[in-house]
């Protein structure tokens, strides 16, 4: 998991999500997943790796959150994969993305805090937001 090829390496760290409701829709999103079925996370080279429990939809709603997080972060490539009882989903990202992906892994953790807390702590990652879609 290791093909980041189409991924300029300097791609630019910005995402389109919109302040207010969008934020609110993707982190709830999130805290469902990571309260439902989440088993583990770890930073890899090339990204992200988090591990759930299958059951239910599950992989259904990691599906949806990760084309939407494709969507919004276009510097980001997403994998699914389906094996063991478990939907691992990978988030790949450029070689200029390690501080926001650094934080990016927290996420099961910081995604129960506050919206404006998480927003500031990516931001401060190297995140920029462009809501002009």
């Amino acid at each position: 998991m290791t093909d980041t090829h189409d991924i300029p390496p300097d791609a630019p760290i910005v995402c389109t999500i919109r302040p207010g409701d969008d934020e609110h829709a993707i982190v709830d999103a999130y805290r469902g997943l990571f309260a439902e079925a989440f088993i583990s996370g770890q930073r890899t080279e090339w990204g992200v790796r988090w591990t759930f429990r299958q059951q239910d939809d599950i992989e259904t709603q990691v599906r949806q959150q990760a084309a939407f997080e494709q969507g919004c972060c276009p510097f980001l490539r997403m994998a699914i994969t389906v094996a063991d009882g478990t939907v691992v989903w990978d988030v790949i990202g450029p070689a200029n993305a390690g501080a926001f992906l650094d934080e990016y892994v927290q996420l099961p953790q910081t995604a129960f805090g506050s919206v404006d807390a998480l927003r500031d702590r990516t931001i401060a990652s190297g995140m920029t937001l462009n809501d002009q879609r």
